[in-house]
C-alpha cells in the first residue's frame, strides 16, 4: 500500500518465514485464514496460541514525496504505530533493541531517528510470542506523520481531523474531557505478587519523573496496600510521592485496601477492606478528603457494598467493569447505586483503563459519553495498566499535540476529586439502581480454585474470634487482617491466577491461621482463666472449656471429641463411638456467646468417677429400613442415592432424587473466569457403585456413604445426620483429575419456589424463581457467600456451604457448582484431592422466620473446645446473650487501649430490629464504620439500639461485668 499524505500502512510489507523456509509475506501466511478468519478478514498478522515466536522483518526507506517535508526546514516528524496481541515484544531496530512490550503494554508510537529522514533504510525486526490462552496479532503498523508545528502548515493531520468530523456529523465539538494519568496495577495475575512491588516502585517514579516533565499531568493511583508498601520499603519514594500529593498534582484514589473481590467475601472482609483502606488513607494523606471507592476491574460489586462503604465516608463509586457485559449492556453510566437499607453511593461507570492519546478513540468515548449521560465533560485515563505502567512521554506528546488543534475536543487535566465535584450537583436528577451490580461474564470465579475460597473462609473466622477473645479478655487489639485483606484481591480469590501465585500464597494462609489461632486461644484462655480461681467440677478428671464464639440461640449440639467420659456440673453427657476415631458427643446447650467446664475422666477410669446421673439425649437420631430422622428433618436412601428428604412436619422436600452432574465446561476465552454458556448441551457420564451403605448408626449420629467415579475421578459421598440438628450434612470427597469439565449438584425441588434468596457481601439478595427479563436471564449462576433457599407456597429448602460456591435457582430445582477444572492461566487448577461440605436444610415457615443465616454460621462455625489452662471461671458466663431474629453478629473488637468495645451487627431481615446486649455492656454511644460518633455528626435521630432493615450498625459499649 503506497504512503498517502501522512501515513503508510506497513501492515502487507511485513515478511515472515513460511512453509518450506521461504520469506514472504506475513498476510499470505495460510494458517491465519483457515483458523481465525474473523482476524484475518481485518488484516491482522496472526500466529498460533501457546507461547510460540513469530518474527517479522520489514526494510523500511523513507518514501520521496514525504522527503520533501524536510526541505527547505523540516515541517514533520515520524512515528512507528504498533499494536499487538502478544504476551512479549521486542523491536529491533538495525540490531539494536528500542522498544519492548506484553500483554499490557500492548501499543507504541516510536519516534524515527533523523538519518532515515536522510535516505538511510532501517532495518526493522518485530519479534511477538503468542500468549499461552489465544493466538497471536499484529493488530496495526503504520507510520504516522506529525507536524513540529502545532498549527500544522502543511496538514498532516487532516485525515484524522476528517475522522473526527466525520464522527460527530460535520460538527465543532461541544465537550471536553477531564485528563487523569492512571496505572492500573494487579497485584497479581499473569506474575507472582513479588514482581508486582517491583512493577509499583517504577509506575510511581515514572509519574512522578512525567509529573516533573509535563507541568500538566495529573496521576491517579488506587490501593493503600502498595502505598503502605512504599512506606515501609522504599521511603525515600513514598516522601517524594507525598509531595507530589501536596502539590496536588499525585492523588491517592483509594477506597478498600485493595481492589478486591466483591462478591465472594463475607460482610465483615469487605468492612473491613474499607475500614482498614479508609484509616490508612486518612493517616498517610490527610490533606485530602477521602470519599472514593476506585475498584475498576472487579468482577461484579455486592448490592450490600453501597451500605459498607458509606459506613465508612464512601460518596463515590467508580468502575468500569460493567461495561465487560457480554450480553445486556449496563444502562447507566452515571447513576446513584442504592442498598436495601437505602444507603446510596454516587457510581460512575468510568472510561476504560489501560488507554493513550489516540485522537479519534477519546471522541468516540466522549461523544458515547455525552450522549448517554447528557455531561459535556469526559473523563479520560491514559496509560498501562494491569501491570503498571501508566501514562508514557509519547502519551503525553499526543495529548499535548491535540490539545493544540480545534477540531479536537479541549482537554483539562485535573484530579478525579475535582471532576466528581463536577458531577455531584448532578446526583438528584441522576437514575437509582437497587440491585447487586452483576457482571454478565466471568461466572466461573466462585468455583474455580475452591481451595482459596476455603482457606478464605477459616481465616476470615479465626480473625473474628481472635478479636471477639481480646475484647473478652479485656486485651488491647493486636489482630491483623491485612494478609487475608490482601489475598482477597480480585484475581487471587477467584481463582484467576498463574500456579505461582497460589503457591506462594500458601505458607502466607497457613502462618496467618497460625497467629490468629494463638492469639484467639491465649485470649479465651485469659478470659475463663480470669475468675475466683474455684472449682466447679464435682469428679477427678480434666478440665476443659467448651465457649460458643457466635451469639446463636440455645441448642444442643453435638460433636466429635476425644475418647472418655464427659461431664458437666456432675451429669454425664450422651455419647456414642465415632467410626473416624473418638466418639461423638451431645453437649450442653450454649446460648450466644458463652463458656461452659466440662469434664473428661479417661475410658478406664470412668467405673471411678463421680456421676449424678446420665442426660437424655435430644432430638435423637432414629433408622427404619432406608428411612432416617431426628425430629427435626428425615431422609431416605435408595438406588439412586438420597430420594427424599422431609421437613419436622413429614412435608416432602424433593421431586426426585438428588442429582449428581458432570458437563464438558470448554470453549470460553476467559478460561478460568467463565462457565461455558452451553455447559448443559454437553453432559458427561457419572457412575455410582452400587447402592448407599450406612456407615455407623446411633442416636447421635447416623451416616452413610456412596461411591463413584467421574472419568478419572473418585467420588465419595458421605450424608451425616447428627441428632438435634436441623439439616442433613453432605460431603464429598473427589480425588479430582479431569480437565475443563464441571462438576454439579442439582436439587429437584418438591414444592416449586416463587422466589429466591442468598446471602451476599453486605447483605441478602432476593430474586424471582423464574427470570421473565433479559437481564434475569443472564443471570444463570451467580455467587453466594454461605447459604441459598427456595421461596415456596408451603415454605422452602435452604443449602448450607461452607464457602462461597456458584449457585442457580429456578422453580424447579436449586444448583450448586462444586469443581472446574479450567487449564489457563493455571494449569492445574482445581485438580487434586478435594473435600466440598454442604447442608440441606428445610424452612417450613421460610428462610428468614427459619433463620437460615444463623444455621449457616452454625453449620460453618464450629464450637471452641480446649482443655483448660487454668482453674477458674470467666468473669460472666455468657459473654452476649442469643441475638434476636435477623440479626448476626460481624465483629466484636476491643478499640485501642480504652477497654471499650465495638460490636458491629447487620439486620438480614425486612423488619426494624432491636439489639439487646443483656445487662453486662453499657451503652456508649452509636458510630460509624470508622468508629465515629453518629451523634456528633448528626446522623441518630432514634433510639441507638434500633436497627432499620438490611442495615449495619456499629455501637461503642463498655463491658461492667460483677466479679464471677
Amino acid at each position: 500500500m503506497r504512503p498517502t499524505h501522512s501515513r503508510w500502512d506497513l501492515q502487507p510489507l511485513w515478511r515472515c518465514v513460511q512453509a518450506g523456509g521461504r520469506l514472504g509475506p506475513a498476510l499470505d501466511d495460510p494458517w491465519g485464514q483457515q483458523c481465525r478468519p474473523d482476524w484475518a478478514a481485518r488484516g491482522l498478522v496472526i500466529w498460533p496460541r501457546g507461547g510460540q515466536w513469530r518474527e517479522l522483518r520489514l526494510r523500511l526507506v523513507c518514501p520521496a514525496n514525504w522527503m520533501q517535508l524536510q526541505q527547505p526546514e523540516p515541517v514533520a516528524q515520524a512515528r512507528l504505530v504498533l499494536r499487538w496481541w502478544a504476551d512479549q515484544v521486542e523491536l529491533r531496530v538495525d540490531g539494536a533493541r528500542v522498544h519492548g512490550g506484553d500483554l499490557f503494554d500492548t501499543a507504541c508510537r516510536w519516534l524515527l531517528p533523523e538519518r532515515w529522514w536522510q535516505g538511510e533504510a532501517l532495518e526493522l525486526e518485530l519479534r511477538l510470542r503468542s500468549p499461552l490462552h489465544d493466538d497471536g496479532a499484529l493488530i496495526e503498523s503504520r507510520l504516522e506523520l506529525e507536524p513540529l508545528d502545532p498549527a500544522d502548515p502543511v496538514d498532516l493531520l487532516a485525515e484524522t481531523k476528517a475522522e473526527l468530523a466525520q464522527l460527530r456529523s460535520g460538527e465543532p465539538p461541544t465537550g471536553r474531557f477531564h485528563v487523569l494519568g492512571h496505572a492500573h496495577l494487579d497485584l497479581a495475575w499473569l506474575w507472582p505478587v513479588a514482581d508486582t512491588w517491583q512493577a509499583a516502585e517504577r509506575t510511581f517514579t515514572s509519574a512522578l519523573d512525567l509529573i516533573e516533565r509535563f507541568e500538566e499531568l495529573h496521576f491517579g493511583h488506587s490501593t493503600p496496600a502498595l502505598y503502605a508498601w512504599l512506606q515501609q520499603h522504599r521511603p525515600a519514594l513514598f516522601a517524594r510521592l507525598q509531595r507530589a500529593v501536596a502539590a496536588g498534582r499525585f492523588e491517592p484514589i483509594n477506597g478498600p485496601w485493595v481492589e478486591s473481590d466483591c462478591v465472594l467475601i463475607s460482610s465483615s472482609s469487605l468492612l473491613r477492606q474499607f475500614q482498614l483502606g479508609q484509616q490508612f488513607s486518612a493517616a498517610s494523606f490527610p490533606e485530602l478528603e477521602h470519599y472514593l471507592a476506585w475498584l475498576p476491574d472487579s468482577f461484579g460489586f455486592a448490592s450490600g457494598l453501597p451500605a459498607v462503604a458509606r459506613s465508612t465516608g464512601v460518596r463515590w463509586f467508580c468502575t468500569h467493569k460493567m461495561a465487560w457485559n457480554a450480553t445486556n449492556p449496563f444502562p447507566h453510566r452515571l447513576f446513584r447505586w442504592r442498598s436495601r437499607c437505602g444507603s446510596e453511593l454516587l457510581a460512575l461507570i468510568n472510561a476504560p483503563i489501560g488507554t493513550d492519546g489516540d485522537p479519534v478513540a477519546m471522541e468516540r468515548y466522549r461523544l458515547a459519553w455525552q450522549g448517554a449521560t447528557g455531561v459535556d465533560s469526559a473523563l479520560w485515563l491514559p496509560g498501562v495498566g494491569d501491570h503498571g505502567g501508566g501514562p508514557s512521554a509519547e502519551m503525553l506528546e499526543q495529548l499535548r499535540l491535540w490539545q493544540q488543534q480545534a477540531e479536537a475536543a479541549p482537554q483539562h487535566h485535573g484530579s478525579l476529586r475535582g471532576y466528581l465535584a463536577d458531577l455531584e450537583p448532578l446526583a438528584p436528577g441522576l437514575p437509582v439502581w437497587r440491585d447487586e451490580l452483576y457482571l454478565e461474564l466471568h461466572r466461573g470465579c466462585a468455583t474455580s480454585r475452591p481451595d482459596q475460597k476455603r482457606h478464605n473462609r477459616t481465616l476470615e473466622r479465626l480473625l473474628r474470634e481472635a478479636e471477639l477473645a481480646q475484647a473478652l479478655a479485656g486485651e488491647p487489639e493486636t489482630v491483623d487482617w491485612r494478609i487475608l485483606l490482601f489475598q482477597q484481591f480480585h484475581d487471587i480469590l477467584p481463582g484467576t491466577s498463574i500456579p505461582e501465585v497460589f503457591e506462594q500464597a500458601e505458607p502466607q494462609w497457613r502462618a496467618a491461621r497460625r497467629s490468629a489461632c494463638l492469639q484467639r486461644d491465649r485470649a479465651l484462655q485469659a478470659w475463663l482463666g480470669a475468675g475466683d480461681g474455684e472449682d466447679e467440677g464435682v469428679g477427678v478428671g480434666v478440665g476443659w472449656w467448651l465457649a460458643q464464639l457466635q451469639p446463636l440461640p440455645p441448642r444442643a449440639r453435638s460433636l466429635r471429641v476425644p475418647l472418655g467420659c464427659w461431664s458437666w456440673g456432675g451429669v454425664k453427657l450422651p455419647s456414642q463411638p465415632a467410626r473416624a476415631g473418638g466418639q461423638w458427643l451431645q453437649l450442653p446447650p450454649l446460648a450466644g456467646v458463652a463458656a461452659l467446664p466440662l469434664e473428661r475422666t479417661a475410658a478406664a477410669a470412668a467405673p471411678q468417677a463421680v456421676q449424678v446421673e446420665a442426660a437424655q439425649v435430644e432430638a435423637p437420631v432414629w433408622r427404619e429400613g432406608w428411612r432416617c430422622g431426628n425430629g427435626l428433618v428425615s431422609f431416605e436412601l435408595g438406588p439412586r442415592g438420597l430420594e427424599q428428604l422431609w421437613d419436622s412436619q413429614d412435608q416432602p422436600q424433593l421431586a426426585g432424587p438428588l442429582a449428581w452432574r458432570r458437563f464438558a465446561d470448554r470453549g470460553e476465552f476467559w478460561d478460568a473466569w467463565d462457565i461455558a454458556t452451553g455447559y448443559r448441551d454437553h453432559p458427561l457420564a457419572w457412575q455410582w457403585q452400587g447402592e448407599p451403605s450406612w456407615l455407623e448408626q446411633g442416636e447421635l449420629c447416623t451416616s452413610f456413604v456412596w461411591r463413584g467415579q467421574c472419568g478419572a475421578s473418585a467420588v465419595r459421598l458421605e450424608g451425616r445426620l447428627l441428632a438435634n440438628t436441623p439439616w442433613l450434612e453432605l460431603v464429598l470427597s473427589v480425588d479430582w483429575r479431569q480437565r475443563h469439565e464441571l462438576l454439579r449438584l442439582e436439587i429437584p425441588l418438591a414444592q416449586p419456589a416463587q422466589r429466591w434468596a442468598a446471602d451476599t457481601s453486605g447483605g441478602v439478595l432476593e430474586r424471582p424463581a423464574q427470570p421473565v427479563t433479559a437481564r434475569e436471564q443472564a443471570r444463570w449462576e451467580l455467587p453466594a457467600i454461605s447459604w441459598i433457599a427456595s421461596v415456596a407456597a408451603g415454605g422452602g429448602l435452604a443449602v448450607l456451604l461452607d464457602g462461597p460456591q456458584g449457585v442457580s435457582a429456578s422453580p424447579e430445582q436449586l444448583g450448586v457448582s462444586l469443581l472446574r477444572a479450567p487449564t489457563w492461566p493455571d494449569p492445574g487448577a482445581d485438580n487434586g484431592l478435594q473435600r466440598l461440605r454442604l447442608a440441606l436444610a428445610p424452612c417450613p415457615a421460610g428462610w428468614c422466620r427459619a433463620q437460615v443465616p444463623k444455621q449457616a454460621v452454625a453449620f460453618r462455625e464450629p464450637l471452641w473446645l480446649r482443655p483448660e489452662a487454668a482453674k477458674g471461671r470467666p468473669k460472666r458466663p455468657q459473654a452476649l446473650p442469643p441475638l434476636g431474629e435477623g440479626l448476626l453478629l460481624l465483629g466484636c473488637r476491643p478499640l485501642g487501649e480504652s477497654g471499650d468495645v465495638v460490636l458491629t451487627v447487620q439486620n438480614c431481615s425486612p423488619c426494624r430490629r432491636y439489639l439487646q446486649v443483656g445487662e453486662g455492656w453499657q451503652l456508649l454511644e452509636r458510630l460509624d464504620g470508622l468508629d465515629q460518633p453518629l451523634i456528633s455528626q448528626g446522623k441518630l435521630s432514634e433510639d441507638p439500639w434500633l436497627l432499620a432493615p438490611w442495615s449495619l450498625g456499629f455501637w461503642r459499649v463498655r463491658p461492667h461485668w460483677p466479679s464471677a
